[in-house]
């Protein structure tokens, strides 16, 4: 009996150890297939132009072995592919461009999804608000439009987009009425400020830099922390005693509850990725982007704060419920 129970003991012992080298083996394996790369927005695309632009720098950069896969589910600003990635719940192999919609969607929808249902790998850039002014126009600072004795007409995208939520902030910042009215698009804005429709427009710098260079139009501030390396003489609304920071952000995320195998080989490419000289040249430069990587956790508290300032702001413009 004795020698029985011995050879029981060792048959469990054994067992515990087969069970945890094949658990081992199954956490290195990852990725099992290749990587699924979600854009919420069709070709060509600001989630599908960053996508691609990553799967194209991770192949030629061998960052990993895995092939990538890049895939577009359009619809609702968003809400399909949020859905989507939400089916996969658990697994690693997917990774969804983040932009403001992911924030802005389910607030304005009732998708019954949010932020906090996903797993932040990174935020990689942010697109940054300008302010600009028609090259003849007398406002040659913020101090300017303070001072105007009559409300100015202000251009940018569309109710509770960025520029709204940033013109909002200026008005608040400068204690001053301005009317914001919204366009289809960064050309019809730039359109409406070159031609004096407006007396000054809220606008993402990349879609107006050619008119800067040209002089048709001069920028006032930026809405950025700090100057952006592609504007260095361009003041902060914080260098001129404005608190104004508002931007669309550019990050990746995953499913909810991935193996941590899984979510560190993610942050891992990603971080790669952001690191090389390609995704500069080829990616931040050519779109205006201002670089601005932020690893998991300090994506996440962003995040948190982002959808506390969009929810507040939307409130206030009466898009959502209070």
């Amino acid at each position: 009996m004795k020698l029985l129970r011995r050879i029981g003991q060792v048959a469990v012992v054994i067992s515990a150890v087969l069970l945890g080298a094949v658990s081992t083996a199954q956490a290195e394996e990852f990725p099992e297939r290749s990587i699924e790369f979600i854009a919420g927005y069709g070709p060509g695309g600001g989630h599908d132009t960053m996508l691609r632009m990553m799967a194209k720098i991770i192949q030629e950069e061998k960052i990993v072995d895995s092939s990538i896969n890049v895939v577009n589910k359009p619809g609702g600003a968003g809400a399909s592919s949020l859905g989507y990635l939400n089916s996969h719940v658990g697994d690693g192999h997917y990774l969804m461009a983040a932009t403001s919609s992911f924030i802005t969607t389910p607030l304005a929808t009732n998708i019954g999804l949010n932020y906090k249902d996903f797993t932040p790998i990174a935020r990689l850039g942010i697109d940054p608000t300008i302010l600009v002014v028609p090259a003849r126009s007398p406002i040659q600072s913020l101090d300017d439009i303070k001072s105007s004795e009559r409300v100015l007409n202000v251009a940018g995208g569309g109710r509770g987009q960025i520029e709204h939520i940033a013109t909002i902030m200026v008005s608040d910042a400068l204690d001053k009425e301005l009317n914001f009215i919204p366009f289809q698009g960064d050309g019809e804005v730039a359109t409406a400020v070159l031609s004096g429709q407006v007396d000054f427009a809220m606008i993402n710098p990349g879609a107006v830099s050619e008119f800067l260079k040209s002089g048709r139009l001069r920028a006032i501030a930026i809405s950025t922390e700090e100057r952006a390396q592609a504007f260095p003489e361009l003041p902060t609304f914080k260098e001129q005693g404005y608190d104004v920071i508002a931007s669309v952000f550019r990050g990746v995320v995953a499913a909810k509850d991935i193996p941590s195998e899984a979510k560190n080989y993610l942050v891992d490419m990603v971080e790669k990725v952001q690191e090389t000289s390609a995704w500069k040249k080829d990616y931040l430069e050519p779109n205006g982007i201002v670089p601005g990587y932020l690893g998991p956790e300090d994506f996440r508290s962003y995040l948190e704060k982002t959808n506390e300032l969009y929810e507040k702001t939307l409130t206030r413009l009466g898009l959502i419920g209070g």
